[in-house]
């Protein structure tokens, strides 16, 4: 958020970069979707009385296992690149740390170990839950699965 209120409190921007600030909206918009998109589809699916107890593979949730949590971190992203135009001073470049912050908690703190422990409790037992985990990328959805190590 502190990249939004520092561009809005901004006085000018150069014209030749304002692609950067189109660019970076853009990404922001995509996120945004993206976002929306999966918690639609994890609501829609989660209504459906035959889902019970039931985990999420389609739609995007067949892409990333936190399709969600991508969508979130590249508006983030966005939002800071829109504003970039708008920096006045070296020390603005500060302002990267709000969304790379907010990306290590979701990554490492709060968001996916805790989703991550919550679903090995429930489905942990369940093959096709541990193939999907297994076969599935994290946070970066991946047509096809996971890539292979060699």
């Amino acid at each position: 958020m502190l990249p939004s209120v520092y561009a809005f409190a901004a006085q000018k921007v150069k014209p030749e970069f304002i692609l950067i600030s189109v660019a970076g909206w853009s990404i922001f918009l995509f996120g945004l979707i993206f976002e929306t998109v999966a918690d639609y589809q994890k609501t829609k699916f989660r209504q459906n009385p035959e889902n019970k107890d039931k985990f999420i593979t389609t739609g995007l949730w067949s892409l990333s296992q936190h399709p969600n949590y991508f969508g979130e971190i590249v508006l983030w992203y966005g939002l800071l690149i829109a504003v970039i135009p708008y920096f006045q001073s070296i020390t603005n470049v500060l302002f990267a740390l709000c969304p790379t912050l907010t990306a290590l908690q979701i990554i490492y703190l709060s968001g996916v170990p805790m989703l991550r422990k919550a679903g090995l409790e429930k489905w942990g037992n369940n093959a096709e839950y541990m193939r999907y985990v297994n076969s599935t990328s994290s946070i970066i959805p991946c047509f096809g699965g996971k890539q292979k190590k060699n």
